[in-house]
């Protein structure tokens, strides 16, 4: 499916009115379906799909490692997509005690969750990486810029960037909901055997709760955010030592973690 579709539209001015074609982001119905069990439904934009599976499975806690994973068939159905991810049968147990109750709406990163235990997930404190300079955020702000390509497009979607301390974006995912891009990026890293200790991640978004979480879980110990954390972000990143950028700007950024 395309990640982007026309649409006629007409826009308004003081002086006048002009009909033209815009770009939109797409948003499909994508469910999650482990081992033939169906686990959730969640809106997102119908590419990197199999990238989403391996990311998601990852920072849900399903799977702890990318050899848990069997196989992802992304398969189409006259009411959506479906995503079809094999894992070890051992796992399925897991799996059942994370089960999501309802559909997960664009953007939401923990709905579905019945018990509030469960939001916030057991984790192990990072080992620090390499220290981050000034410099670097600025060139990674920068760099970013080009590789926002569905964003430039349609001005809807997030993005998440793979980034080195050499000041180079390695890879680029985006996404309508923060938290999918996120995943779809973890996913990327996941396949690509790297140590997470020596990248950073840069998010196109604020930093809330579940970019945080989803973060640590990657292993990936340095998180920039082009803008505001939460409260609830800044406390569990200082928790498990996630070092955490936020407000990055041209000029500017924040430092609330270490």
């Amino acid at each position: 499916m395309d990640a982007v579709k026309q649409c006629n539209m007409v826009t308004y001015t003081e002086s006048e009115c002009l009909e033209k074609e815009d770009l939109l982001i797409s948003e499909e119905p994508i469910q999650f379906v482990y081992n033939g069990i169906a686990h959730m439904v969640m809106m997102c934009t119908p590419i990197d799909l199999e990238d989403l599976a391996y990311g998601f499975s990852l920072t849900e806690g399903i799977v702890q490692d990318v050899a848990q994973i069997l196989g992802v068939d992304v398969v189409n159905t006259p009411h959506g997509i479906e995503l079809r991810i094999e894992i070890d049968p051992i796992l399925m147990s897991r799996l059942e005690g994370s089960k999501r109750q309802m559909s997960a709406r664009t953007g939401c990163g923990v709905c579905g969750v019945e018990n509030l235990s469960l939001v916030e997930k057991t984790l192990s404190p990072l080992t620090a990486g390499q220290p981050i300079h000034f410099s670097l955020i600025q060139t990674l702000l920068k760099e970013s810029q080009a590789c926002q390509h569905y964003g430039q497009m349609t001005g809807a979607s997030h993005a998440a960037f793979l980034c080195d301390h050499a000041g180079n974006i390695l890879l680029t995912r985006e996404d309508v909901g923060r938290h999918v891009a996120l995943d779809k990026l973890i996913g990327a890293l996941m396949k690509m055997a790297r140590n997470h200790q020596d990248v950073i991640i840069l998010m196109s978004s604020r930093a809330s709760f579940e970019i945080v979480q989803k973060t640590i879980a990657a292993r990936v110990p340095t998180l920039i955010t082009m803008s505001a954390p939460t409260d609830k972000a800044v406390l569990m990143a200082k928790k498990y030592h996630l070092s955490l950028w936020g407000f990055a700007r041209k000029g500017r950024v924040n430092h609330y973690a270490t």
